[in-house]
């Protein structure tokens, strides 16, 4: 099962390298511009330079918010991507009780499924953090693939699991967990 794992890292990995800025530029935060009057300029400027000290690493970034209004993870929870695209929806479903039962053992850690299954209501549900992959057709990469390149670069400090680790997860819990915390 960690040859799955880090199969699936490497992956990720090769992923998040690819050469796709357009979309990174599309889908980034844009910074504001330089507001009107002294003390929204006085707070533009502070937050300038608290950005600027993330950047050389003197403070610390804060992470992709990963917490839900009705999910109590807490907001320094870290990401662990569940990698289900190309997952039918029962094996998924049972993979996420697999996951669930993981992850109430592990505080401090928020799943972010991503997959392209639409059962949102399910999804809610659980309390996590859901990525959707729909498949769109058109001219040019497919919609997919750029998107699952975005949340590969998004997500590439986190540490991921297949959805075969959901499946297995009965058998081999404390294997999971533990890489879970490794990787971390």
């Amino acid at each position: 099962m960690l040859e799955e794992f880090e199969v699936l890292r490497r992956d990720l990995q090769e992923l998040a390298l690819s050469d796709d800025d357009e979309s990174v530029s599309r889908y980034s935060m844009q910074r504001p511009g330089r507001p009107p009057g002294l003390y929204w300029q006085s707070r533009w400027l502070a937050g300038r330079v608290v950005r600027w000290l993330q950047s050389i690493r003197v403070l610390p970034s804060n992470p992709w918010p990963t917490d839900l209004a009705h999910a109590d993870r807490g907001r320094r929870a870290r990401p662990v991507v569940l990698w289900a695209v190309g997952t039918d929806r029962q094996s998924l479903r049972d993979a996420c009780r697999g996951f669930a039962a993981i992850f109430e053992t592990l505080p401090g850690f928020a799943p972010v499924l991503i997959t392209n299954v639409a059962d949102f209501a399910y999804f809610s549900r659980l309390g996590w953090l859901v990525e959707y992959l729909p498949t769109v057709h058109g001219t040019g990469e497919a919609y997919d693939k750029r998107k699952a390149k975005y949340l590969a670069r998004l997500y590439r400090d986190a540490p991921a699991l297949p959805v075969s680790a959901g499946l297995a997860a009965e058998e081999s819990a404390a294997e999971i967990r533990r890489w879970v915390k490794r990787r971390s």
